[in-house]
């Protein structure tokens, strides 16, 4: 049997075009609603202190990095689209925050040793990066970009989530646990168009290996829901593993 036959592959950059269409409106999905809940919790589970400065990988329209900046934090967010960055940058202008954003593929981070923590959130670059190399690129720009000692926060799909909840196995990977998603997205000026949405989950026990074997040290797994995070046992059904590790 060829196991190449069923397997899905994509471009680790593909949600770039996805972000230049849909901008702002990123903001009216569901998920997006809970950022201060968020927030809240970051704040706490990472001792942030005013003037901590912190790294957002993914950060779409800036949604996270915005509010940790009107709490006093020092926030830089990277994303692939320029639309994200643009509408987020606006965003910060105008209300007078220290935050900054700025257009970059997180497969290709170039800071080194200057944050005190770093977010990856809702599947904002790890999870859509396409292969496992792609994504241990992620993991090695975020290490490199942290100080010794500092935090990392990732969520990701949970990948047993995924699998019992697939009726259609063609648009499900097993081998890498990617599935694909036909969806139909919204500009601000009203136009529509269907896209495929790629994401690919994890097991708690592969995103360990992975981190650890990136320079981190795993610290805390908690199970994850948007807007309505907390230190939850992580169990079959939860939607998201929330990762807490701690760069060596």
């Amino acid at each position: 049997m060829d196991i190449n036959s069923s397997r899905i592959e994509y471009n680790g950059g593909f949600y770039e075009e996805i972000g230049d269409f849909i901008k702002g409106n990123y903001l009216n999905y569901g998920f997006a609603k809970g950022t201060v809940q968020e927030v809240e919790f970051l704040i706490e589970e990472m001792n942030l202190q005013p003037d901590a400065r912190v790294l957002d990988i993914g950060c779409g329209p800036g949604r996270h990095s915005l509010e940790l900046a009107r709490r006093g934090i020092q926030t830089v967010g990277v994303d692939i689209s320029t639309e994200f960055i643009k509408y987020a940058n606006g965003a910060a202008l105008s209300e007078g925050l220290k935050a900054e954003f700025l257009a970059a593929d997180a497969r290709e981070l170039a800071f080194t040793g200057e944050f005190d923590g770093a977010i990856c959130l809702c599947e904002g670059a790890f999870g859509l990066a396409g292969s496992e190399e792609n994504h241990r690129k992620v993991l090695r720009g975020v290490q490199q970009a942290l100080r010794p000692g500092s935090l990392f926060i990732l969520t990701v799909i949970n990948a047993l989530n995924v699998a019992r909840k697939i009726n259609d196995e063609s648009l499900f990977d097993a081998y890498t646990c990617t599935k694909a998603d036909k969806e139909m997205i919204l500009s601000p000026e009203g136009e529509s168009k269907e896209v495929t949405i790629y994401t690919t989950a994890f097991t708690y026990r592969e995103l360990a290996m992975l981190l650890e074997s990136e320079g981190f040290g795993v610290e805390a797994a908690y199970g994850c829901t948007a807007g309505h995070f907390g230190a939850n046992p992580l169990k079959v059904d939860s939607m998201e593993i929330m990762i807490v590790a701690r760069c060596k």
